[in-house]
């Protein structure tokens, strides 16, 4: 019961900053990103970012890979 107590409060630490997040992303260069971003990337890299200054263990997945090597 206490996990799911501390699960369900993870939760909703990470929904309010979902919530909160700002339009403005982080600077990428601070974590060693040197590359020029595509819009999608930096959308990507900045949701990492967030995630990782919040302690959140997280896995960005790309389905278009998964859909190619099924279709071959």
């Amino acid at each position: 019961m206490k996990y799911e107590r501390r699960l369900e409060a993870a939760a909703k630490i990470i929904l309010a900053d979902d919530s909160q997040a700002s339009p403005a992303p982080p600077d990428c260069a601070e974590f060693g990103v040197t590359a020029t971003l595509k819009p999608h990337q930096v959308e990507g890299v900045s949701w990492l970012i967030r995630k990782y200054l919040l302690g959140v263990n997280v896995v960005l997945g790309d389905e278009v890979l998964l859909w190619y090597h099924n279709a071959v």
